[in-house]
C-alpha cells in the first residue's frame, strides 16, 4: 500500500495493509500463522440498475457457485452511512481443505456496491471476531 493511502478503518492489532490486487480497494493481512493468512478486503463496484435486494441475491448466488462448500450462517439488515445495508456470516472450504469463515458488511451508495469482507480460518474466528467487528464499526464506505 502506498504511504499516502490511509486505511478506511481501524485495523485489528498486528494486521498490516498491503498493496491490493486489481479490483480490490484495500487489503489488510493478519500476522502469519498456518497455511491461510486471515485478511480484510474492501471493494467498490458499480451495481448498474440493480437494487439493493437484487444485488445481494446475486451475491449469494455467486458465493454459492464460486466458494466450495459455501454455507450461509447469518444474514442481517443494517444501516451504514444512512443507507440500507447488511451483514453476512458464512463458512466455506478454503485452500488445502481448511475451513474458512467470512464476515461481510455491504452497502450500496449511489449505484456503487461497497463491501468490507473479513476472512479467517474458522478455528481462529473466535479469536478475531471482536476485533473484526470493531474494525467494521470504523469502516467508512465511499
Amino acid at each position: 500500500m502506498s504511504d499516502t493511502q490511509a486505511a478506511p478503518m481501524t485495523l485489528p492489532d498486528g494486521w498490516e495493509s498491503v498493496d491490493p490486487p486489481e479490483g480490490v480497494r484495500f487489503l489488510a493481512l493478519a500476522p502469519e500463522s498456518g497455511t491461510f493468512r486471515a485478511n480484510i478486503t474492501v471493494t467498490a463496484q458499480t451495481n448498474g440498475d440493480l437494487g439493493f435486494r437484487d444485488w445481494q441475491v446475486g451475491s449469494e448466488m455467486a458465493f454459492a457457485q464460486m466458494l466450495p462448500g459455501y454455507t450461509p450462517i447469518d444474514l442481517e439488515r443494517l444501516t451504514i452511512a444512512g443507507q440500507e445495508a447488511g451483514r453476512r456470516l458464512a463458512m466455506y472450504d478454503g485452500p488445502g481443505g481448511s475451513a474458512l469463515t467470512m464476515e461481510q458488511w455491504f452497502v450500496a451508495i449511489d449505484g456503487v456496491g461497497h463491501t468490507l469482507t473479513a476472512t479467517v480460518v474458522t478455528s481462529d474466528y473466535a479469536t478475531w471476531a471482536a476485533q473484526i467487528d470493531a474494525t467494521a464499526a470504523t469502516w467508512s464506505p465511499a
